[in-house]
This record gives structure tokens, sequence and C-alpha cells, in this order.
């Protein structure tokens, strides 16, 4: 095997100083160049800030191809079949111009980590080379118990069959049979590949959290301050903290009363919300503060004596993986990455068998870090040791080299 490996890496979000998927896209980008040569396809869309990027901080590694469909085709973005129509085409462009870039580049492996999504498949499978496509997410499903707070129930029953019958869809099912190697976000992700295929996979994160330090030992003689954070959609879980904050009311209004939340966002539902928490007379506990500034969420995790994130179907979360860096504790719905991601010595994991239990369990999650903070930043230095280890975009990067590595050597690629 070379020194370094000359890595083809499809990447269609790709862009410096972004988030979500053009931010994904461009971190891989820069961590597996740490230790392999890599050459990014990606959108011509993306050449002005791409180029400014590796202009200002002299780097010639990675090199990027810019790949771009005719000026009219951008119409068919406007809707999410239009997108899936745009994509289609957008590979296979992308496929014609990279076969011969293969031999020309003595391309090792071609590798797929943009869309994060297996559902609309990958050229790379079909490039004559050893392939990995993601880390892949986005087929984990809200767990039954927490249907009820679903407001949108026939758009996520929708989406819940299209997980489950997975395994009948034609284009994700010929790129995870013809890639070499599958890298699965978490664990419920894996579940959902045919058995037939499952063994080529190994479960990695699908994004990383850039090294920061943590916050200061908060307070704690005075209130005990809970952080959430995120957009107000449904299956973001937003309504079972504050159903769980009203049972710490009706139940415990001792520790009820050194309970706050400060929740940072906004979204569609924020009315209901609002109204629900003035209807269970909650006004005192909570501090709404809409988008912050990078500034702001930083005097926010100062303050915080611990991060819930009730997301109900998440793969990673960011706002999670920072809550850890920040030596902050987290409590968690035990599904999906979260549950994967957070130990019982670094967090709390809150699960349920209906509505009722969960809301209780998060409740009683609150209860015990309000009476023994002390234990929450025992918790929260454990996070951050966690989140060291695994989850800075360093090792994120180290092991997916690791696994280059490994499937180039011919060895059963496992992380470590």
């Amino acid at each position: 095997m070379k020194d370094r490996p000359v890595i083809l890496l499809s990447a269609y979000g790709c862009e410096p100083h972004k988030g979500s998927e053009g931010g994904v896209g461009w971190n891989w980008a820069l961590q597996l160049a740490k230790g392999s040569e890599v050459h990014v396809v990606t959108r011509e869309a993306r050449r002005p800030a791409v180029e400014a990027f590796l202009n200002e901080h002299g780097l010639e590694n990675p090199k990027f191809i810019y790949v771009e469909l005719p000026q009219w085709t951008l119409k068919f973005k406007e809707t999410n079949l239009g997108m899936n129509i745009y994509y289609m085409f957008w590979q296979l462009v992308c496929w014609w111009k990279c076969r011969s870039l293969v031999d020309e580049l003595e391309v090792d492996i071609a590798h797929h980590v943009s869309f994060m999504s297996l559902t609309r498949g990958s050229f790379v499978p079909f490039l004559g080379v050893k392939s990995v496509i993601g880390p892949i997410g986005g087929l984990q499903t809200v767990p039954k118990a927490a249907n009820p707070v679903i407001r949108s129930r026939m758009m996520e029953a929708i989406r819940t069959v299209a997980v489950k019958f997975f395994r009948f869809n034609p284009v994700g099912l010929l790129t995870a049979w013809k890639a070499d190697l599958l890298v699965m976000a978490n664990g419920a992700n894996q579940k959902v590949m045919p058995k037939a295929i499952r063994d080529k996979a190994v479960t990695g994160l699908q994004i990383g959290t850039p090294i920061i330090a943590a916050r200061p030992c908060p307070d704690l003689e005075g209130p005990i301050v809970f952080h959430w954070s995120g957009r107000f959609v449904d299956h973001k879980g937003l309504e079972l903290l504050i159903r769980a904050v009203g049972q710490l009311k009706t139940t415990s209004p001792d520790v009820y009363k050194e309970v706050r939340v400060v929740v940072s966002g906004s979204g569609p539902l924020e009315k209901f919300y609002r109204d629900l928490i003035a209807e269970l007379g909650l006004e005192e506990a909570f501090e709404f503060l809409g988008w912050v500034t990078l500034d702001e969420m930083n005097a926010i995790w100062d303050r915080s004596h611990a991060f819930i994130f009730t997301s109900l179907r998440e793969t990673t979360g960011m706002a999670l993986q920072e809550a850890m860096m920040r030596e902050v504790a987290p409590i968690v719905i035990d599904n999906g990455g979260p549950g994967e991601m957070v130990t019982d010595e670094s967090g709390v994991k809150v699960a349920g068998e209906n509505l009722e239990e969960l809301v209780s369990h998060l409740a009683n999650a609150m209860m015990d870090l309000t009476q023994d903070p002390a234990r929450g930043i025992e918790m929260g230095v454990k996070a951050r040791e966690r989140a060291l280890k695994h989850y800075s975009w360093d090792a994120v990067g180290s092991q997916m080299l690791d696994l280059y590595k490994a499937l180039l050597d011919g060895q059963k690629p496992e992380l470590k």
C-alpha cells in the first residue's frame, strides 16, 4: 500500500463555513487529507467558496473536481422529486467524468460521503476500484412511545414505511451491494441493511466536532440550568421536556422551584410550545432565546448544568457532540445515535414503553441532577473524555483512515 493512498471523494455538499451537508462534506475532505491524497468531486457552485479558502490557507490537498449540469436543470431542485431527478443525473455525469480520472489519478479508493442518505445511491462503486459508502444516516425512526407527540403523523408514517422498506429500494440496494465497505452512522442504520449486506458494514460516526475548551464549572448553589437547543418541530421532542417539567411541578414542587430551562432555537411549533407552557403554568421555568450567536451560545454553555437532547430520530446530533465536548452532562432519548454515543457514566439515557413512562423517566433524570448537581459535573467530565477520544473530527477522520488501510491491506475493516 502507498504511504498516502489516493482517494476520490464524492461530496455533493462540500463548502467551507457551512453546516449540514455542506459542512459534513467539507470537514471529511479536510480530515482525510491529513493521511491521504484527496480529490473531491463536488458541484461547480461550490467553486468560489472552496477556491477562496484553499488560496487563503495555502492548501494543495485536498484538490477539487467540479461537476455541474446545465443551468436550466436547476429548476428541478425546487421540489423533492425534482431534486432526486437532478441528483441522479448529476451522479451520472460524475460517473462519466470520473471513469478516466480513476486511472489518471491512480485512485486507490472511491468514497461517497454526501448526500449522507443511501436511498439516492452513489456512482462510486461503479468505477472499478475499492469503494466506501458512508457514514450513512437517516434510517432511524421515532420510538413508538413518543408517537403521541408527533403532530405531522401522516408524513412521519410515510417516512417510517420508507425506512422499513429500504431493503426494496433498488438504487440504494445496488449501491450497497456493489460497495466494498459500508460505514453506518449508528446501529439503527446498520440493522436496516439486509443480512447479506450487513457483513460488509461497520458503525462509525457521521460527523465529528471541533476540539473546543470545556466550560467553567457552573454555580452549584443557585437554580439548576438545563439547556435545550434545536428547531421547533415535533420530532425534536421539545414537548417531552415541557411535559417532564410539568410533572416535576405537580409531583416535586420543591425540585421544580430549582429548575430553569434555557431554550435556544425557533421553528413552526413555537406558538404551540409556548401555549403548552402557559397551559401548564410553567412560564417561570422556561427562557426562550431564539437562535443565538456563537458568543451567546458559549454563555449558555457556561451556565448550563446539563444538556437535554430529546430528538426522537437523530443520526448523531451536532449539539449533543458540542455539549459533551463542552463538558456538559447530556440527557438523551435512548434511540438512534444519541443512545449509542452516551454511556451511563457520561450521561443519562431515557426510554419508556409509552409516553407517560418516557415523560416520567425524563422528569426523574432532571430531578436527580437537580438534587445532586455534583453528579452532573462528574458526568460532564466523562462526557468530554468520551468526546475527545471518539467524537472529535480528528478522531473520526483517523478512524476512517484506519478503515482505508485495512481495506487496501485485504483485512476486514473494523473500528477500534
